[in-house]
């Protein structure tokens, strides 16, 4: 498992989102500037669908341009946006393992697992 910050979500982007020049992905790995965000359709199957979709896809561009890579877990019916988004079920021990091997494509695994715990 990678530990991280839980203080620490907010990345720096060069160009306003919703007039802010940060955006808050749900977890952020600093050393390896890979951000990580957990979609879900939502109560009633509303969430990360349509507008909020498109907003999705400018934070993803936001980060990119600013040197982060993202992980997007999609859960429900929800289709991967980005390259390496990942089609869970939910997040347990072996969806664990499969962002980690993400991570790894990413940036190169010894780089990774030098920060396995």
């Amino acid at each position: 498992m990678i530990e991280f910050d839980t203080a620490m979500n907010a990345v720096k982007v060069s160009r306003p989102f919703f007039r802010h020049t940060e955006v808050w992905p749900d977890i952020v790995f600093p050393e390896l500037r890979v951000a990580l965000e957990y979609d879900t359709v939502g109560r009633h199957g509303l969430e990360h669908v349509g507008k909020r979709q498109d907003a999705d896809l400018r934070k993803d561009r936001a980060l990119r341009a600013a040197g982060w890579e993202v992980i997007r877990i999609r859960t429900g019916k929800l289709e991967p946006l980005g390259p390496h988004d990942l089609a869970l079920s939910s997040v347990g021990a072996k969806s664990s393992a499969r962002i980690i091997d993400e991570l790894r494509v990413i940036r190169g695994a010894l780089l990774v697992d030098a920060y396995l715990r």
